[in-house]
């Protein structure tokens, strides 16, 4: 895979997290590929499982 590909689903996943931590709801995912939108959700997730880990 290129490096260029893999920062960008790096970045969605960064801040699919960041708004995960937020509080923002997934259905604003700001992505619509498939490949983009699945980092930033995957993202989203493991901000969620972080928030009640730590609560």
């Amino acid at each position: 895979m290129k490096r260029q590909k893999r920062d960008r689903l790096e970045r969605a996943h960064s801040r699919g997290y960041q708004a995960g931590i937020s509080g923002r709801p997934r259905e604003l995912c700001p992505y619509q590929s498939i490949n983009a939108r699945s980092h930033w959700l995957g993202g989203w997730r493991q901000a969620m499982e972080d928030k009640v880990v730590t609560a």
